[in-house]
């Protein structure tokens, strides 16, 4: 990366990081995120905190940063419409907005060959392959997102339910759930205003479950992790090419995966934001395809 100062920002639904590399001083700095699509105003305001932080870090004016090449991965940028609206929101001269998904498999794989399964609040896997990227998944709860934290959390409280009218044994998971909410008319309360955001905050709660052996939150974990095999094969992956679980949840599947998937798996290269800076890199030596 020769370019003198370089922004690169991974915009996550939960968290935003940002990463600049100036005058060989590499400076990171994170606040909290937004989703463009379903909180635009709050990505937008996201990425402004970051790069006030990342200024204050260089002791550099923010109308410096925005002169910067800048490449952003950000979390709801679905198609152009919304790239161009953030593009128009946002002060910078020279920049390449994109959702965040390549952004994280450079953070995992870099230039490697081999598979990603990013699960976070919300979750998508990727394959690459000779520099070529395949995704799948990465859609939103409403039509997808499986083994994320959001998906964890709904499915919690939809297994609570299922229990109080009868389906399924009960545990400490369910009992627990069904005396936090309130009963049948709290989680369903819950349920209606919840953002993917605020059902993921039940994540870590069915993860310790389900290492303590609650039947319930282990049929969870088994279905995410049996979600991840599925996708993994979907998009070709083979055994033998690694295979990296990241986010803050990919780690909780790794040991209900099969064998072949266990044995392949692998730690990240680096962690965002190293791809949305490395990608910067790419975008100011105008490689970035």
């Amino acid at each position: 990366m020769s370019h003198p100062l370089l922004i690169g920002i991974d915009g996550g639904g939960t968290t935003c990081r940002g990463a600049a590399l100036y005058g060989g001083k590499r400076v990171t700095r994170a606040v909290p995120g937004a989703n463009a699509t379903s909180d635009f105003d709050g990505a937008v305001a996201a990425v402004r905190a970051v790069v006030q932080a990342l200024a204050e870090a260089l002791d550099l004016p923010v109308e410096r940063l925005a002169q910067a090449p800048a490449y952003l991965g950000m979390a709801g940028v679905v198609d152009a419409r919304v790239a161009e609206r953030l593009r128009r929101a946002l002060p910078f001269a020279r920049v390449v907005i994109e959702e965040d998904r390549r952004a994280s498999v450079v953070d995992a794989l870099a230039a490697r060959d081999g598979a990603v399964a990013v699960i976070g609040t919300g979750s998508f896997l990727a394959r690459q392959t000779g520099g070529a990227m395949r995704f799948l998944g990465g859609h939103g709860l409403a039509l997808g997102d499986e083994a994320s934290g959001a998906w964890l959390g709904r499915e919690a409280l939809a297994a609570t339910l299922r229990v109080s009218e009868g389906w399924g044994a009960g545990s400490d998971l369910t009992r627990g759930l069904w005396d936090e909410m309130g009963g049948r008319s709290g989680i369903v309360a819950f349920a209606t205003r919840a953002r993917s955001r605020d059902l993921a905050e039940l994540a870590p709660g069915v993860v310790a479950a389900a290492e303590g052996g609650d039947a319930q939150a282990v049929d969870l974990i088994t279905r995410g992790a049996g979600y991840i095999a599925g996708a993994l094969t979907a998009l070709g992956w083979q055994s033998g090419e690694a295979l990296c679980l990241t986010g803050g949840l990919g780690p909780v599947y790794a040991g209900a995966l099969p064998t072949a998937m266990r044995a392949a798996l692998t730690k990240p290269q680096g962690a965002a934001p190293d791809g949305a800076l490395a990608l910067a890199g790419r975008m100011a030596e105008g490689c970035l395809p």
